[in-house]
């Protein structure tokens, strides 16, 4: 019996590929970076489990038709009723941070103020009337959800991708002059990182932590494995992997050794608020309702609330956070040991 790992970026595949052979699983490897072929009426291996782990970024390594070739093959799969780890409920989920939204604040759970702006076509590609008109759109939309006319005040807010991938296209605001600069800047220089594969863009209430740390709960089989709290002052870019950290460094905002030391760290269980119980609870009945076994979600706490803001189907663990806490492989370990169980059960 075999694991499939569907996925698109080899960079991530080493700490599972250590995991595995270590417990002896055995595995293949579907890379949907290329070309490839299938045929609806030929079975594909039943004796197998088939792991997705393609990522909502895979258009930031060139391989922008990865997550809609996936979902093809997802199809394919289940029409065969084969056993599938994340199936197109998490793919279709990982794809649409408005999606996310929906669904969580369905499930009452907290997430931030958020608006969202659609552009049919590539605001980059289009003439300066069309750009003006979105660019204006952008700043009336701000105004009106962030802007308190009887105060005057402004909320702060950040931007982002609907369909995200490492951080990219967030920025922190303080008014619409802001935006507007940002997104010109962007739209006249032609910054590719900036333009949203999916032409839509979200506005969203800055959740700020007093302590400038977000959490990230890990979950295997719909129930938490770990939360890793993660020092925001270094930036948005909070891929949790070894190997995103090799490609950011030089996006980050720089701190002394004093100030950061390891920039993550895994909590233990004993820290957690009552508030975080709550949350852990709801959002592993959350994956449970919609059969998402593997995923690291992220909340911040505001000191009386906490709001999630983001789901993430495919899940990379920090190895040299787990190392500290728990010894090698700890996350990729306890997934390999999951998918053994599920095997025995088929």
């Amino acid at each position: 019996m075999t694991v499939y790992i569907i996925h698109e970026n080899d960079v991530w595949l080493p700490p599972f590929r250590k995991a595995f052979e270590k417990l002896q699983l055995p595995f293949i490897e579907w890379n949907l970076s290329g070309t490839h072929t299938y045929s609806l009426n030929k079975p594909p291996d039943d004796d197998a489990i088939y792991f997705n782990r393609i990522s909502p970024s895979s258009h930031t390594r060139n391989h922008r038709f990865s997550c809609e070739i996936t979902g093809q093959v997802l199809d394919y799969l289940s029409l065969h009723s084969c056993r599938i780890i994340n199936d197109q409920r998490a793919l279709t989920l990982e794809l649409s941070k408005v999606k996310q939204y929906v669904e969580l604040t369905k499930s009452h759970i907290r997430v931030p103020h958020t608006a969202f702006i659609a552009s049919a076509t590539s605001i980059n590609q289009q003439e300066s009337k069309i750009k003006e008109n979105f660019i204006e759109t952008l700043k009336k939309t701000a105004r009106e959800n962030f802007f308190n006319e009887t105060t005057q005040i402004w909320t702060p807010f950040i931007s982002k991708h609907n369909r995200a991938g490492k951080g990219l296209g967030v920025h922190l605001f303080i008014d619409d002059k802001q935006l507007e600069k940002q997104f010109e800047n962007s739209i006249n220089n032609n910054i590719d990182d900036e333009f949203s594969v999916d032409g839509i863009y979200l506005l969203q209430e800055y959740i700020k932590s007093p302590q400038q740390v977000i959490n990230r709960a890990e979950f295997i089989g719909y129930k938490l494995m770990y939360v890793i709290e993660v020092d925001t002052r270094q930036g948005f870019q909070l891929c949790p992997s070894d190997a995103c950290r090799k490609t950011l460094d030089d996006k980050l905002v720089k701190q002394s050794t004093d100030e950061i030391k390891h920039g993550f760290n895994i909590r233990s269980n004993d820290s957690f608020t009552d508030n975080e119980k709550k949350i852990i609870k709801q959002l592993e009945n959350f994956l449970q309702e919609r059969q998402i076994e593997v995923a690291g979600i992220e909340w911040v706490d505001d000191g009386t609330n906490i709001y999630v803001y983001d789901v993430n189907c495919n899940t990379n663990y920090n190895v040299a956070a787990e190392t500290r806490f728990f010894g090698d492989m700890y996350g990729t370990i306890k997934l390999g040991e999951y998918f053994q169980k599920q095997l025995r059960k088929d």
